[in-house]
């Protein structure tokens, strides 16, 4: 007769034999073995492969339309879809553990103003379809049903609404937005340069024979810049009048021949048909910054204090969050994904 101890040490050695095999890959995995895999606890709360797969289906169904599947199998495309999976994973952890503070707190989630602003954000992404059809679609396509996509934006803006709870007294002082002013003043100096108009035409002789008409139009028969740019021009900024926007003399987006048209002209001055190496051009511009100025705390104090009230808010955020996590024993498996 075999021993009770001898049967015990049997199943103990055919489980870790098991788990042998399956980490050399002799053991074939399941699907749902894969799926079922733990990658995060957070108290009694488990998250799977699967919740993680669920959330990032959209976001990998969208980059193989936009770069094509056979990217997501290179390794720059391993990587990035790797790190997605992770910030979903830990995005999802953190859910979870707002989740369980809105349970402890016994916050009404069933208020007006919630409900409100379910129906709200629905009916915003609907209109953002047009038909009911391909809105269903979507939500098909998303792994949502209508009854369980309101579930989803429930929580979600429960979660947004507690969020807003605990950010409560956080504020921005004269003192802090005058702090950050003074600590980042070269970021909020206008760089010398100006707002660009052109009218492009081509690189051919053809294109500069069309930029010579439509430069008499403007210097001689006195038509407006904006009308030319918008008739003559052979570029996405004729659609704008040929408004290209304000540049810094010495940025690096345009092409500094180009640029060296540009730093010419005087204010509301018009080039004549010029060359650069993209071709031919007429140049307007305005706003022209001959020196750096700069801006004033008055003038930039409340986006200012914008920045500095959502980093303080980041903060807590995550100083909160690292408290709760420790409070309720989370633990992340992030080398278990697949």
């Amino acid at each position: 007769m075999i021993s009770l101890k001898k049967k015990v040490l049997t199943v103990l050695s055919a489980s870790v034999l098991a788990v042998a095999l399956a980490g050399c890959g002799l053991v074939e995995e399941t699907q749902e073995s894969i799926d079922g895999t733990v990658l995060a606890k957070v108290g009694d709360v488990e998250i799977t492969q699967k919740d993680v797969e669920k959330e990032a289906k959209p976001y990998l169904d969208e980059m193989k339309v936009n770069y094509g599947e056979e990217m997501l199998e290179q390794k720059e495309g391993k990587e990035v879809v790797a790190q997605l999976k992770k910030d979903i994973l830990n995005g999802l952890v953190e859910m979870r553990i707002i989740d369980r503070k809105v349970e402890e707190t016994g916050m009404d989630k069933d208020t007006e103003e919630i409900a409100k602003a379910v129906e709200d954000r629905i009916a915003q992404v609907r209109g953002a379809y047009e038909d009911e059809e391909t809105y269903k679609k979507a939500l098909t396509d998303a792994g949502y049903d209508e009854e369980s996509y309101r579930a989803f934006v429930k929580s979600d803006i429960v979660r947004n609404t507690y969020y807003e709870t605990i950010m409560e007294d956080v504020a921005v002082t004269d003192e802090d937005v005058k702090a950050y002013y003074e600590e980042n003043k070269a970021s909020f100096m206008t760089p010398a340069g100006a707002n660009i108009y052109h009218i492009y035409f081509g690189t051919d002789d053809a294109a500069k024979a069309e930029g010579e008409k439509a430069l008499k139009l403007i210097k001689e028969e006195g038509k407006d810049f904006a009308e030319v740019a918008e008739e003559y021009g052979n570029d996405l900024s004729a659609d704008k009048g040929g408004l290209l926007g304000y540049y810094a003399y010495d940025n690096q987006e345009l092409y500094a021949d180009f640029m060296e048209h540009v730093k010419k002209l005087k204010e509301n001055e018009i080039s004549d048909v010029v060359k650069s190496t993209a071709g031919y051009h007429i140049i307007k511009v305005d706003q022209v910054t001959p020196e750096p100025v700069q801006k004033t705390l008055e003038e930039v104090k409340e986006s200012v204090s914008a920045t500095v009230l959502n980093t303080k808010k980041s903060e807590k955020y995550a100083s909160t969050m690292e408290e709760w996590k420790k409070e309720l024993n989370v633990k992340v498996y992030e080398d278990k994904i697949r």
